[in-house]
């Protein structure tokens, strides 16, 4: 009973270090496109880009809880977040296609490089508030209402 408890302990203990890479998978095409502003326009491709930003540092930057993934579930977990990084990314490059399309149809300036650089601002400030939810200096709750707060500030 005791060795079967202790295993158990283990279990929940490492199972719950592993964390798997979970981003938002946007559709392309939003009912309301067609009435937003060349602003608003931005906003959602910052949006989009945020995404595809995060997505890119999970994949450039191993954490130990990968690593206890790979061990425990690979091959089924690297499989699952190597999927939800495709759909992801794939999804976020379709939205902001579909924006851009828009916006030459609206004959809305470029924006790029302005585009990019608030994505970059936007993925730091998720990536401090990431730092502060692990370090244990804020709750679950104020972490995604801040969260929120980031993503809906641009």
């Amino acid at each position: 009973m005791r060795k079967t408890f202790s295993l158990l302990s283990m279990l929940i203990f490492v199972v719950a270090c592993a964390g798997s890479a979970e981003h938002q998978v946007v559709s392309a095409h939003k009912s309301g496109d067609t009435n937003l502003t060349c602003k608003e326009m931005d906003a959602e491709i910052v949006r989009a880009q945020v995404i595809i930003d995060g997505v890119n540092q999970d994949k450039s930057g191993m954490s130990g809880a990968d690593w206890i993934d790979g061990i425990l579930w690979f091959p089924f977990n690297l499989i699952a977040k190597s999927q939800n990084y495709k759909n992801a990314t794939q999804a976020a490059d379709r939205r902001i296609e579909r924006l851009e399309t828009l916006k030459k149809e609206k004959s809305c300036g470029d924006s790029r490089k302005a585009i990019k650089a608030k994505s970059a601002s936007i993925v730091a400030e998720l990536n401090e508030l990431s730092e502060m939810y692990k370090a244990g200096d804020i709750t679950k709750s104020e972490y995604k209402k801040a969260k929120q707060e980031i993503l809906n500030s641009n």
